[in-house]
């Protein structure tokens, strides 16, 4: 019998069944966009976040490493464009970050 919060797929899943499942369970119960910003982005990240969201910017995610720094992702509003939000603040159109799609 399954332990209480683990749930398997049916044998006859689709492959994009099976990788959600996947990313799911990496992610476990966080949120890509986490509700409580001011407790991942500083002063300087909310300003820089909330102006670039007038030019139809929009925080993408924030990628949480454990013992380190988040990683703050915006895209704009076609999400054909993204780029790191610093923690001074400033864009960084070529994040050395490798992203999946």
């Amino acid at each position: 019998m399954p332990e209480s919060g683990t749930s398997k797929l049916p044998p006859k899943s689709t492959l994009a069944e099976r990788l959600q499942h996947v990313v799911d369970n990496r992610r476990g119960v966080q949120k890509a966009v986490p509700i409580d910003l001011g407790r991942y982005l500083n002063e300087s990240q909310l300003l820089a976040l909330h102006s670039l969201e007038s030019f139809g910017w929009h925080l993408w995610f924030v990628r949480r490493p454990l013992f380190m720094q988040p990683i703050v992702m915006v895209a704009n509003s076609e999400s054909t464009q993204h780029a790191q939000l610093e923690e001074d603040g400033s864009v960084n159109l070529k994040p050395q970050l490798h992203l999946r799609h």
